[in-house]
């Protein structure tokens, strides 16, 4: 996947995403052929940006209940014990504190737990946009669900991988 570069500088300080203007798609493949997207909505999120104008902490929590698809049998299955578990483990969090930049956007090597398993994720950040005390950025990652314990369908049913784009607003916080 191609990153538009990252040439703003970051203002220093944290962030808070913005729930109302957040999305997070989850997309699988069905069959091989047909993409299947879902939405899942953002509980908190922040992000912490350094005095070097490096990003050194990300949290992001959605909503695991949340899920949302065109096919509400298929919403009721997801957030079922079968696979996402929700009465057990209502929300998925993403944490990282290794971002990088380079020419080519940011990237980072965080941790995703889904289903109370943490395992390690990498995430490709692009169109960072600032503009005052707002920000906007795109980050897409991919998950492997048999990893996380979401493995009751084969892969020929449901691929393997699972595509996660985050489409998020932030507002920087006013200094205390």
């Amino acid at each position: 996947m191609s990153t538009t570069p990252t040439t703003t500088q970051l203002p220093t300080g944290t962030w808070t995403l913005d729930p109302s203007a957040t999305t997070i798609t989850v997309s699988a493949k069905k069959l091989g052929l047909f993409i299947i997207p879902a939405t899942l909505t953002v509980v908190s999120g922040r992000i912490d940006i350094g005095d070097d104008h490096q990003v050194t902490n990300v949290d992001i929590v959605p909503d695991a209940s949340s899920y949302t698809s065109k096919n509400p049998k298929r919403n009721e299955h997801i957030i079922s014990a079968d696979f996402l578990d929700t009465d057990a483990h209502p929300t998925i969090v993403f944490q990282a504190d290794n971002v990088t930049s380079s020419d080519s956007g940011l990237t980072s090597n965080g941790t995703v737990t889904i289903k109370g398993q943490t395992k390690p994720i990498d995430v490709t950040v692009s169109n960072v946009n600032v503009n005052g005390t707002t920000g906007s950025f795109i980050a897409t990652a991919s998950v492997d669900r048999n990893d996380i314990g979401i493995d009751k369908m084969p892969a020929l049913v449901i691929s393997r991988h699972l595509d996660i784009t985050v489409n998020a607003t932030a507002e920087k916080n006013p200094r205390a």
